[in-house]
């Protein structure tokens, strides 16, 4: 949208832009508790990155990935497939990406309201409870868990106005959560490949976050619940989840593991998704709002981005037709 002459301002709740790809720091250790890794698949996305790879910010992880299925390895679960992390963490990616935005963190919408000219936005500071309103906007673009903008769209009184909110409302159960344990254990868990993809109720996939590029080899793991474990425990206290995972992880190997000198669990509420189908975003060229997310395309850090182009050529298609 830069590139083709728009000026863009990016509103963020989170702390950071990228939301999954996120890292938690803890006593000089640290965790990809979100995104563990993306692939590249798509020409576009490649082009996009390669910048990245060429200063150092993303790299190839060449990881021994396996599966686990009655205490036994078997191969990786998809070969062939290329997997690459942010150096020296996951969000070094997002970081990059949002170099030079004029943008804010920490910042809720509460209501969009139709203008004159264009949209505008209730805003309110997540640090200081003041509000204030942005805009107006010729076009914007709503990157948020559908359940989230179908909330917004509801709270603006929009919940009925075109294809956007018909859209919002189909996928708002799209995303299902993920229980996250970010490990430290005594001493290195040997023997164990560095990605695990175990076939069990509750232990959706391991990952030795310490063998990763650019990380200190340090015996950390992120420990991700599957879909439908996560759902079920999701309201019980996160630690108490994170040792059930830890305790899963025992299972599967079938053996002690060594003593964990931590062990901290994280919720997320929208973060699995399965392949929606359609087109990778929607625009309502009328209204000039649109919805994109990895919920759109199936999932992955590539949806999202595929969705997110996908958004902004719509945005520059409506431009050029006079809007």
């Amino acid at each position: 949208l830069q590139r083709a002459g728009f000026a863009v301002t990016l509103f963020d709740k989170g702390r950071t832009a990228g939301g999954r790809i996120a890292t938690r720091r803890r006593d000089g250790r640290q965790w990809d508790h979100g995104a563990v890794y993306f692939t590249v698949r798509e020409p576009a996305f490649a082009n996009a990155l390669a910048p990245l790879v060429a200063d150092g910010t993303i790299a190839r992880w060449p990881a021994n990935a396996r599966t686990l299925v009655d205490g036994v390895f078997g191969p990786d679960p998809r070969p062939g497939a290329e997997r690459w992390c942010g150096v020296p963490s996951m969000s070094a990616l997002p970081r990059a990406l949002a170099h030079g935005l004029d943008g804010s963190s920490g910042q809720r919408i509460e209501r969009l309201a139709r203008d004159s000219g264009g949209l505008l936005l209730e805003v309110v500071d997540l640090g200081s409870e003041q509000r204030r309103v942005e805009g107006p906007f010729a076009q914007v673009l709503l990157a948020l868990p559908a359940a989230q903008a179908h909330a917004l769209l509801v709270a603006s009184s929009l919940a009925d106005s075109g294809p956007v909110a018909a859209r919002a409302a189909a996928l708002g159960a799209a995303l299902a959560p993920c229980l996250v344990a970010m490990v430290e254990f005594a001493e290195p868990l040997l023997g164990l490949p560095e990605l695990v993809f175990p076939s069990d109720a509750a232990l959706g996939f391991a990952v030795h976050d310490g063998g990763k590029p650019g990380r200190e080899p340090t015996p950390t793991y992120v420990l991700h619940g599957t879909a439908a474990w996560s759902a079920e425990h999701f309201d019980a206290e996160p630690d108490t989840n994170a040792r059930a995972l830890v305790a899963a992880l025992q299972r599967c190997l079938g053996r002690t593991l060594p003593t964990t000198t931590a062990c901290t669990g994280h919720r997320w509420r929208y973060a699995l998704a399965a392949d929606a189908g359609g087109e990778p975003s929607v625009h309502d060229s009328a209204l000039g709002l649109g919805l994109c997310g990895d919920a759109l395309v199936g999932g992955r850090i590539e949806g999202a981005f595929t969705s997110g182009r996908h958004a902004a050529l719509a945005c520059i298609a409506a431009r050029s037709g006079g809007r």
